[in-house]
This record gives structure tokens, sequence and C-alpha cells, in this order.
């Protein structure tokens, strides 16, 4: 499992200042947000993008969105990042995952944007977050089971809700389906285990963060009701040797910006190692 954090939280530096702190504070991977890294490479910062993350050493990985509807403006705008994307992945060939949010107003019909990104954007895996949670949302994707650098990016801080149940924002990738696993009061290790088996593509990444089992607060690890060490055994258990990427995110949800965040998200990282190192013989 590789190490990985999400830095668009730390907006006080450019994605490759945050590329050089974050690999000198001992991450293996990064991740950029799509929007931003499409912007930053739009104004021509592509060259030191890939230059710090050489010289870091660590592995890149975009997490981008589908379009925020099928309207023909968002598609264009859609389609105009996966061009600045590719270009800079046919130069550079360092984005290892391209993942993507799944917004709810599309969630009818992903094939043909997901087709996209895997015919333009080479040398990488593309993968949905949260996405496949029903029948239908799995048809969609059947065309794919033959194409190996398909597959999904895993959100452990989602999950936790739709176990509980206790989804109230109403979105699609909180809500519960049994398929995945039925609801439980508190979600423990058999229930993530069986949540995770149910994929039927490959998990390449996962996003971690903690929260209060309700709402999407993406705080740090060792705040909030999810059981962190609980899930460094789930996935050490099901040998998941993907990138584990922290998504807490300082700034969203609670006040906590600058050498703040970067003070708290050191000691996250500190505690899911810790968490990592221990052998635990419950399985429960």
């Amino acid at each position: 499992m590789t190490q990985g954090l999400a830095i668009w939280h730390y907006p006080h530096r450019t994605i490759a200042d945050n590329i050089r702190y974050f690999a000198a504070q001992g991450f293996e991977a990064v991740s950029a947000h799509g929007a931003q890294l499409v912007q930053a490479l739009l104004s021509e910062q592509g060259a030191s993008i890939a230059e710090a993350l050489r010289q870091g050493g660590v592995q890149f990985t975009v997490h981008y969105t589908l379009p925020k509807s099928h309207a023909e403006e968002y598609v264009a705008t859609y389609k105009t990042g996966i061009e600045a994307l590719a270009a800079w992945q046919n130069t550079y060939g360092l984005i290892k995952i391209l993942s993507f949010d799944v917004p709810a107003p599309i969630r009818d019909g992903i094939a043909s944007y997901v087709d996209v990104a895997l015919a333009e954007v080479q040398g990488c895996f593309v993968a949905v977050e949260d996405f496949g949670l029903t029948p239908e949302e799995r048809a969609q994707i059947e065309h794919l089971k033959e194409n190996p650098r398909f597959g999904y990016l895993l959100d452990i801080g989602h999950m936790f809700i739709r176990l509980k149940g206790r989804n109230t924002s109403g979105k699609p990738l909180f809500t519960n389906q049994t398929d995945e696993c039925p609801t439980s009061e508190n979600p423990g290790y058999s229930e993530f285990m069986r949540a995770m088996a149910s994929k039927e593509f490959p998990v390449f990444e996962m996003h971690l963060h903690n929260n209060d089992g309700e709402k999407d607060l993406h705080w740090f690890l060792e705040e909030g009701a999810l059981d962190i060490p609980m899930i460094a055994r789930v996935v050490r258990d099901m040998g998941f040797d993907g990138i584990m990427t922290i998504e807490s995110a300082p700034g969203f949800r609670f006040e906590c910006r600058g050498a703040d965040a970067d003070e708290g998200i050191m000691k996250t990282f500190d505690y899911w190692k810790e968490c990592c190192k221990k052998k635990c013989s419950s399985s429960t």
C-alpha cells in the first residue's frame, strides 16, 4: 500500500511547492485536484509540476470530476480539461491514476465520458469514485470489464455514511445499497470487508478521512466516529496494494489553514502510520 495525500487543501502553496513539501514529509504519493491542475497546465506550469514530481520521487494521481450535467457547456468544459491532461500526460507520462467524482445529474449515463478519458489520457489507470452502487450503474460500465485500465476509487469516509444508513443529504453516493452491504448502527470489520469485496472492478485508490457517520465532514483521522485502526486491519487483510490517499480537508468543513493545516495533516499521517503498524488478531 502506497501512502498518499490529497494536496488541494493546502492553497498556501502552489501545486509544485506542495509536491515538494509533502514528498519531503514522507508521503509516497500526492493527488492533485483535476480542475486546479488543468488551470495550472493552461497557465504553463506543467514543466515545473513535472520537475517537482521527479525531484520528489512520488507517485501522482489526479482527482477530477465528470460533467456536472449532460448540458453541452459542462460536457465541453470536461473535454477541454481532458485534452489538457492528455497533452501533459503525453509529454511527461507522470499520471498514475486519473479518478473522477460522479455528480448526481449524470449518474444515469457516464459511459461516454469515461470512454473519452480512457481514449485520450494514455498510460494511466482511470477510476470512478463511489459508482456501481446499483445494478443500473453497473450496467453502464459492463463493457469495461475487459479493460485492465479501468477500476474504482473507494472513499472510505463516504462508505461509512452508506453503511450506517444515516444519509440526510439525498446524494446517491451516500445512500446505502444492500448490494454493497446492509446498514449497521456500528459498521465494523465484517461490514467493511463485505462492502469492499462486493466491488467487481479493481480498486486502484482509496480516499480516507473521518466523520460523524452522517455528514461528509472530511475530518482528520483521529477525530470522528469511524474506527481507523479497524480500517487499517481491513485494508491489510484484503491485501490492498494501491494508493491510500488521506483526504482529510483542513479549511473545508472546519477552520484550519496555513501552518495549522500542515501541522494537523502531519499529526494525522503519523496516527495512520501507527495504525498500519499494529498487528491485531481481532477481526470484529
